[in-house]
């Protein structure tokens, strides 16, 4: 299974003190390391945790998740010129319902096949093109 990350499950990867959602958490990245899985992480996630970390918990902890992001195994997907076109279909579908951030997300989901794209914001339900899963409704 290809895997998505949104912004959000990095906030509940770093600082839920629920102990199941943190165990939750390690096994979904976890599984992205098993044979005929991958887990792709969009630049602009990067950038989003990083203001969030720096802004909940100081910069050298930002830093800290950033090279832990980095290094975590994940794929990086940088924005290209066919993603930020997408992005700019799915702002012009969907409205401003969905943030720019968002509609980029959504974009490298769909242009990079991924199967699904792991979230708490519910307004990725509401564009068609695109599965989206609650950390709680993963089959891992």
């Amino acid at each position: 299974m290809k895997m998505i990350f949104d912004t959000n499950f990095f906030v509940l990867h770093y600082f839920s003190s629920d102990g199941e959602v943190s165990s939750r958490t390690r096994k979904a990245l976890y599984s992205c390391r098993k044979l005929g899985n991958r887990g792709l992480l969009p630049t602009i996630v990067l950038g989003e945790f990083y203001a969030i970390s720096q802004k909940t918990a100081g910069r050298v902890v930002a830093e800290k998740n950033f090279i832990e992001m980095v290094d975590s195994g994940l794929d990086i997907v940088d924005m290209t010129a066919e993603i930020a076109r997408r992005a700019a279909l799915f702002r012009i579908e969907y409205g401003e319902d969905i943030p720019w951030g968002d509609c980029i997300i959504a974009a490298t989901t769909l242009i990079h096949g991924a199967d699904v794209v792991v979230t708490e914001d519910p307004h990725f339900k509401d564009i068609k093109e695109i599965k989206a899963r609650k950390l709680s409704e993963l089959r891992i």
